[in-house]
């Protein structure tokens, strides 16, 4: 059980033994109000008897408020789900990974003092995904989004970020990456998609991304990564798709000028 949730339950079950011990204190003074004393044998029996059924009662009472939390904790971390996550991939949608990148990196992208952790900025686009659509019907360009956005997920660490930015067009954030390393990454991920087919059997169909991306350490807006992460996506589409155009946040140095350069080699904190 998550922490959080055990430190309410232990917060509700404080607070509600403080309400029954001073409901109690009431009973014993309404006792010796109405008894005018604890020495009548009734009197001792009435006390006994409500302090007893007070307590008893607190248990279920507890149990019962117990219950609600776990059950509206669990409702609150669907609904949280629902409200972040792309309804169709299930990786996050373009608000939550916006606002996910910009916690990592700082809002308006000041960094704290100190961080220069790298991170790279991924923009990649399914190829000819209205041509998937046309041919094969819109029911297999889900199938064709649900795979690649599956492959991304197990493609990449559990702290980096992956969300789905409209349409055909994903992005991740790759933390602790600079450029030579996200150079490895986005081609694996280039290269892992390019294996996948969907569509009938007899008009199977291989799916290709092009991806575009910037490696920074610098404090930078998210806007403005994603405007440079785009105009490398697009030169990889221009040079003919299936394509990793990277560059490096203040050389703006690219691959092969926009095309792919094939990279040996393989990271091992990727699978």
């Amino acid at each position: 059980m998550p922490t959080p949730l055990l430190d309410s339950l232990r917060m509700l079950c404080l607070e509600l033994l403080g309400l029954t011990v001073t409901m109690a204190g009431v009973v014993v003074i309404a006792t010796y109000w109405y008894f005018g004393s604890f020495a009548l044998p009734a009197a001792q029996n009435a006390l006994l008897f409500c302090l007893m059924m007070l307590f008893v009662s607190a248990l279920p009472l507890q149990l019962y408020a117990a219950s609600r939390i776990v059950a509206l904790r669990r409702r609150n971390h669907q609904l949280f789900h629902f409200a972040t996550r792309d309804g169709l991939t299930q990786v996050l949608n373009r608000a939550a990974f916006q606002k996910s990148v910009e916690l990592r990196i700082g809002p308006d992208g000041r960094r704290r003092e100190g961080d220069d952790v790298p991170h790279t900025l991924l923009i990649l686009d399914a190829d000819h995904f209205k041509r998937i659509n046309d041919r094969l019907g819109h029911g297999t360009g889900d199938e064709a989004l649900s795979l690649i956005a599956a492959t991304l997920r197990q493609s990449v660490r559990k702290d980096d970020l992956v969300g789905r930015l409209g349409g055909e067009e994903f992005a991740i954030l790759l933390r602790n990456a600079g450029y030579e390393e996200a150079q490895v990454v986005a081609e694996r991920l280039r290269a892992r998609i390019n294996m996948l087919e969907v569509g009938p059997r007899n008009r199977r169909t291989r799916l290709s991304v092009s991806l575009g991306g910037i490696s920074f350490r610098t404090a930078v807006p998210f806007d403005a990564l994603y405007k440079i992460a785009d105009t490398n996506l697009y030169k990889a589409k221009s040079a003919g798709r299936n394509r990793v155009a990277l560059s490096q946040l203040g050389s703006l140095r690219s691959v092969d000028g926009g095309t792919t350069r094939q990279i040996e080699g393989t990271s091992r904190r990727w699978g």
